[in-house]
């Protein structure tokens, strides 16, 4: 099968990028938008509103707030903590004593493979930079290959985080009064943002093939531009 016969859409030749590689851009800043919202914003878990009494309010990655938690260390039983925190928060009097309590082993596991998830978006954006200002024709497709097996690997930890957080993060053994307490709207947007990651990734990679097969039909025309100059 020739050139002539490739059933792949939009192999213009004389289009720098197919609609692939428009479609993957737009979803790619679609993608960062929603990620990163998920990344930096404390409503991961959020306790029901209509309970009055309760200790927790909600959480994030890395901020958790409280209406009244009580420091288990504290003999007196009169340190408690209220409002919003950074979980390493190194100035609140004895709140690193607490922090065993509030970042459990799977939270951390939580933050470390959404971190890898969102260190890989951003190295996904800056080939993309490159390959929109700077890159030569020459390693355009293997850049395009790069960032979609870049974002792979990046769905695939951001799933994992969502996956441990969604079977453990609102369980009896994490934050109290977990009866009332529920994923929430920041658990979402990371739902959202890794599936658009998996489709963008898989829509990069169309457009690496895509530009390749250009590449050869560039080639090909080229060899017969010349053998019809010297005959």
């Amino acid at each position: 099968m020739g050139i002539e016969d490739d059933i792949l859409p939009d192999t213009n030749v004389a289009r720098d990028r197919s609609l692939t590689g428009k479609c993957a851009l737009g979803l790619l800043v679609v993608m960062i938008v929603f990620v990163t919202l998920a990344f930096v914003t404390p409503n991961w878990l959020e306790g029901d509103p209509r309970f009055y009494g309760t200790q927790f309010e909600k959480l994030g990655l890395w901020v958790h707030c409280f209406r009244s938690y009580p420091n288990y260390e504290d003999l007196t039983h009169t340190i408690f903590y209220a409002g919003c925190r950074w979980i390493f928060n190194p100035f609140t009097d004895r709140y690193s004593e607490i922090r065993v309590y509030i970042v459990t082993p799977f939270f951390v596991a939580t933050q470390f493979f959404f971190t890898l998830c969102f260190v890989g978006m951003l190295l996904s954006m800056a080939m993309v930079l490159m390959y929109l200002l700077c890159i030569d024709d020459y390693y355009r497709v293997k850049v395009l290959r790069w960032i979609g097996f870049d974002l792979v690997v990046s769905a695939l930890c951001g799933t994992i985080a969502l996956i441990i957080f969604g079977a453990l993060g609102d369980g009896r053994d994490f934050m109290p009064d977990w009866e009332q307490n529920y994923l929430s709207w920041s658990f979402g947007l990371g739902f959202v943002g890794v599936f658009l990651m998996y489709v963008t990734a898989v829509l990069f990679l169309v457009e690496a093939r895509i530009m390749r097969r250009k590449e050869i039909a560039r080639e090909s025309t080229g060899g017969q531009f010349n053998m019809e100059k010297r005959v």
